[in-house]
């Protein structure tokens, strides 16, 4: 393990680097391709930094959700496919009908939701950003 700099150091400079260096010299296809890498750099960090995070609390949900026992998780690769097979579960009780009603299925959609945002904040914080201040103005 280093010390310094981190991954998540290394590829914050780096996506620095392409936006204010590359971005600006180039045009058309090649600059949004630059643009594709700049925001691949920063998905790969904020996944780095807090994915395992939010699939060890979608894995929690899920759980609570489907009343399953809530699996010993290790190592990333544990978390990763114990995310997958509940989440498979849950599809599968939702095609069965299962989870159609509520009180059910307001839980379904509370979790799902809150599933997708975590996923929104590491693929593309702005989105989620947006419906927040959407959903909020809808409120008023």
């Amino acid at each position: 393990m280093q010390d310094r700099p981190t991954a998540i150091e290394l590829l914050t400079a780096a996506s620095e680097f392409v936006e204010r260096e590359l971005v600006p010299i180039a045009e058309g296809a090649r600059q949004f391709q630059t643009r594709v890498v700049a925001n691949v750099l920063k998905i790969v960090a904020r996944e780095i930094e807090t994915g395992e995070t939010f699939m060890r609390s979608e894995v929690d949900a899920l759980a609570a959700l489907l009343k399953e026992a809530k699996p010993h998780l290790h190592t990333t690769s544990d978390v990763r496919a114990a995310a997958v097979k509940m989440n498979e579960m849950l599809s599968e009780r939702i095609r069965k009908g299962e989870i159609d009603h509520d009180p059910a299925r307001a839980d379904v959609m509370k979790v799902v939701r809150q599933i997708v945002e975590d996923k929104l904040r590491i693929a593309n914080p702005r989105y989620l950003e947006d419906d927040l201040r959407l959903r909020s103005r809808s409120k008023v």
